[in-house]
């Protein structure tokens, strides 16, 4: 069987109208993708709930309660009813941590979350050792003159103060979010 022979016209309107072709279906799959996940976010649960406590409006998203204070968002694990019944002793306020170092000793994994929301409000900030303890590494040796935030692993969920040193114990994703609604003033 022979082929027809094509004028160069007629070769270069088959490959604009394969071009419009794909061109389309690839357009089609992406509006019908980004359509798609969206829908199945919604059904997963993936997306956001709402809880109101303490006169403040809290919404799930990426895995943290987030509310607004002021025209400041912050984030937290936990609701503030999901701590309440962690010990809080100590007198806790944003201004202690207003433009000056801020430092954190045995920082875990929930420190992050300390950071993200004061952090922003401390000059700066950096691991330390507390002085009179082992210390790994070669890091600053720091008392309690100073801003320190310690994390001690311990069987009761507490926070305390002595002095600028606040100690939170025990759970310390649970005992972070107590701290944290302390010193917002969420309580």
């Amino acid at each position: 069987m022979l082929r027809k022979i094509k004028t160069p016209e007629q070769m270069q309107k088959k490959k604009h109208r394969d071009q419009i072709i794909v061109g389309t279906a690839m357009i089609f799959l992406l509006t019908i993708s980004v359509l798609g996940y969206s829908l199945i976010s919604n059904i997963t649960g993936s997306g956001s709930s709402v809880a109101s406590e303490l006169g403040l409006k809290f919404v799930r998203q990426n895995g943290l309660w987030k509310t607004t204070i002021g025209n400041t968002e912050f984030g937290f694990q936990n609701l503030p009813s999901e701590v309440s019944n962690v010990s809080i002793n100590g007198s806790f306020n944003l201004t202690q941590y207003l433009n000056k170092p801020m430092y954190f000793v045995n920082p875990n994994e929930n420190y992050v979350e300390v950071l993200n929301n004061i952090g922003r409000y401390a000059l700066r900030y950096q691991e330390a050792c507390i002085a009179n303890e082992t210390c790994n590494g070669d890091l600053p040796t720091k008392t309690c003159d100073d801003n320190l935030i310690i994390f001690k692993q311990s069987d009761k969920n507490a926070v305390y103060q002595y002095r600028n040193c606040v100690y939170i114990l025990g759970d310390s994703t649970r005992s972070a979010d107590a701290f944290l609604y302390k010193v917002l003033g969420i309580n």
